[in-house]
């Protein structure tokens, strides 16, 4: 029988891969006997495959990261590694000033008789208030990464570019513009909620070896500085501005 409860591991430099299931270390994901023949790889702890999103169409491997099925999180994590973050960093960025931008708008009760200049400058000020949040958070990782070593065996840049990846429900803000939902209290909640819980499992990748409530004050720590960091600067412009 499958041991499918074993505790995840920390992934090794021996192992090219990790298994989405267990995150132990895997030096191959599949076989390959001929052309167009190939098997997929049983991983040695566990015993199940892997890694089965690499026979996945990418819209199944978005629906299940959707899902908040963590080893989606593994497989875009740890098996195809984003060498380059900043792309995710520039969707990321405007969906995220987007969605402060709209909110900003409709809690001005006069945001209908403002000038389109006026308009302009209050999204560039959420681009800025955005970079610096996103920014933020992104700083208490790395910072944690540097403090605790021996939790992660992944490069500086991959840790940023994972950590951008839980900002991806930020995408979002396209249906809220089509269905005006900013300004809506139970949008803004469920938005929250998803927000945390993908970046709790992105932090679970990231150090599998920490504790479940250590992950999540380590998230919330992140955040509430990046929340923080966020008003000082919207302060700023309005002190200023």
């Amino acid at each position: 029988m499958k041991n499918k409860s074993q505790s995840p591991s920390a992934s090794t430099a021996k192992g090219e891969y990790v298994c989405v299931n267990c995150q132990s270390s895997a030096s191959t994901m599949h076989k390959k006997y001929s052309e167009g023949v190939i098997r997929l790889t049983e991983c040695k702890k566990c015993g199940d495959v892997v890694d089965k999103y690499i026979e996945c169409d990418t819209v199944l491997v978005v629906l299940d990261l959707m899902l908040q099925y963590i080893q989606a999180y593994r497989h875009l994590i740890l098996n195809v590694r984003m060498e380059k973050p900043e792309r995710l960093f520039l969707i990321f960025w405007l969906s995220h000033a987007a969605d402060g931008w709209m909110r900003d708008r409709n809690s001005n009760e006069e945001a209908v008789s403002e000038e389109v200049s006026e308009k302009e400058w209050i999204f560039y000020k959420c681009l800025v208030r955005s970079a610096v949040e996103i920014s933020s958070y992104v700083f208490v990782i790395l910072l944690f990464a540097y403090l605790k070593p021996n939790e992660t065996k992944l490069t500086r840049l991959q840790i940023i570019g994972a950590t951008l990846l839980g900002y991806y429900g930020n995408v979002a803000v396209v249906i809220s513009f089509i269905f005006h939902l900013a300004h809506q209290t139970s949008y803004q909640f469920v938005m929250r909620l998803f927000l945390l819980i993908s970046h709790a499992q992105v932090q679970l990748v990231l150090f599998p070896t920490i504790s479940l409530s250590s992950n999540f004050t380590l998230v919330l720590a992140g955040l509430f500085f990046s929340y923080l960091t966020g008003f000082c600067v919207t302060y700023l412009f309005h002190y200023y501005g």
